[in-house]
């Protein structure tokens, strides 16, 4: 193994905890914040594993899951929402690496819809839709750290719901 996949898993490792804080966090908001700096880590991470489409969509997740926190105005998260969909489309078709591609891309596509248009414990579980894509691109490009993190998010997330759904939220 060398010193290239092991800081990409020395990065990946540091995203798991990251990751994992926010799928803890009840709160949407803090839920955003870090989960967008555990989308940076895993973009250097799949940048380091030659995952372009992952990296890249990864990177840009960061921005877009701040911003989905921050719109308030329907039309403003309309055209926000759109903006991020497209962009994903063409880093999609930018960085092909054939069907593998789609994997990435459907999770965050499917995530930007769900953080802009659904409610907390709406938006969580169709997160899980976009966990089952993570986990199929991470055993495919053998990103360990992120797929272990991925597999422990969804019983974060699925605990979580559970809870907001106790709490009537």
């Amino acid at each position: 193994m060398g010193p290239g996949l092991w800081l990409a898993y020395a990065i990946g490792t540091v995203g798991v905890g990251v990751e994992w804080r926010a799928y803890l966090h009840p709160d949407g908001r803090a839920f955003r914040r870090w989960s967008a700096a555990a989308a940076l880590l895993w973009s250097v991470m799949y940048l380091l594993l030659g995952a372009w489409t992952a990296a890249l969509g990864m990177a840009t997740t960061a921005l877009r899951t701040l911003v989905s926190g921050w719109l308030r105005r329907p039309m403003h998260k309309h055209l926000a929402a759109t903006g991020f969909v497209l962009a994903f489309m063409v880093l999609t078709a930018i960085t092909w690496q054939g069907v593998v591609s789609l994997l990435p891309a459907f999770a965050v596509i499917n995530t930007t819809l769900a953080l802009f248009y659904l409610d907390n414990r709406r938006m969580r579980i169709a997160l899980l839709a976009s966990s089952a894509a993570w986990i199929a691109n991470d055993l495919y490009w053998h990103a360990w750290p992120a797929l272990i993190a991925e597999v422990v998010v969804v019983g974060l997330n699925v605990r979580t719901i559970w809870r907001l759904r106790g709490e009537g939220v």
